[in-house]
């Protein structure tokens, strides 16, 4: 974007946010319709000329944050209002984890890197912050390479960007059966080499995934075969952190799919400090197991999500600890 136009945005921007003046008011000023000036405020707020920031602070959400530390022996929750659509809430929940991983970064940290639309969305809203010697490692291979995969398989090269640190991929299938094959692709150098970064990291930033969801869902949809899909679900099948299927107590299901993944192993994941970035009533339950497990450190969530979780868990252990 050129000068001239930037400037307009923060022009109308300061009109509107500073000046307390109407989209009619502002239409009349600049000799444009008004639409114009509601269209050019949604480009200065998406191109973050506008940074708008609402302090969630309340004793509601102190509650929730209190029980969910609490319950499920979280060090740090945070919480947002649950949006109506989908995509609002996930941009809102990103914008959250964006302004909380700043309080857990620092030089010469090495940083698993998972990836999907709530990393992206806190990756996307993350102002920059210069640090040293930093590594941002991807935690397992990609699920499909097609076009619309590519902003996916970019979040880590741009969160390491925006942190002056150095990105490691992992150029490997997410899965794969055959056990020889897979044995031999370990053993590359470059892969044996992101495998060994990633038992080292020393922060985890991932979100989950839904067994059996309505709503899309990545790896479930586009790798996981109707066969295993059956399989998974028969073993109680909840959904999948860092593509590692879980059941209803957060535990790692023993089946062959767990095992052939190109990427983070369980082990890793459960000695690791994770930051989970999830949120969205049709993903309740899925975090409500992970939550169970104890492998979470810190949580960024929605208050409706974490309200449902809350109650079921009360309904299950009693009101109170």
């Amino acid at each position: 974007m050129d000068t001239k136009n930037r400037n307009l945005l923060v022009e109308i921007a300061v009109m509107y946010y500073l000046e307390d003046k109407t989209q009619t008011e502002i239409s009349k000023e600049m000799f444009m319709s008004r639409p114009k000036v509601s269209r050019l405020l949604k480009k200065a707020r998406e191109l973050d000329i506008v940074d708008i920031k609402i302090n969630y602070e309340s004793d509601d959400f102190t509650r929730i944050i209190k029980q969910v530390q609490h319950r499920f022996g979280i060090e740090d929750v945070v919480v947002v209002k649950t949006l109506k659509g989908e995509n609002e809430n996930i941009k809102e929940i990103g914008r959250a984890a964006a302004s909380e991983l700043k309080f857990h970064l620092h030089d010469d940290i090495k940083i698993g890197m998972s990836w999907g639309r709530t990393i992206k969305s806190m990756v996307s809203a993350f102002k920059e912050k210069k640090l040293k010697n930093v590594q941002v490692v991807e935690l397992f291979g990609a699920v499909e390479y097609g076009e619309d995969s590519q902003e996916f398989l970019s979040i880590g090269y741009e969160f390491s960007r925006k942190i002056n640190g150095t990105f490691y991929s992992l150029p490997a299938p997410l899965y794969i059966a055959d056990e020889k094959t897979r044995g031999i692709l370990l053993q590359t150098p470059i892969i044996d080499s992101t495998i060994k970064m990633i038992d080292e990291c020393d922060l985890i930033i991932t979100s989950l995934g839904v067994a059996d969801s309505k709503s899309p869902q990545r790896i479930w949809d586009a790798h996981i075969d109707t066969k295993t899909r059956a399989e998974l679900l028969d073993k109680g099948a909840k959904g999948y952190l860092c593509a590692h299927f879980f059941n209803q107590d957060g535990q790692f299901i023993e089946h062959d799919i767990n095992r052939q993944i190109i990427g983070i192993s369980t082990e890793s994941i459960k000695k690791s400090k994770i930051m989970l970035v999830a949120g969205g009533l049709n993903k309740w339950e899925a975090i409500y197991s992970i939550l169970k497990s104890g492998n979470v450190n810190t949580l960024v969530s929605d208050d409706l999500t974490l309200k449902k979780i809350l109650e079921a868990d009360k309904k299950l252990r009693g009101e109170y600890l």
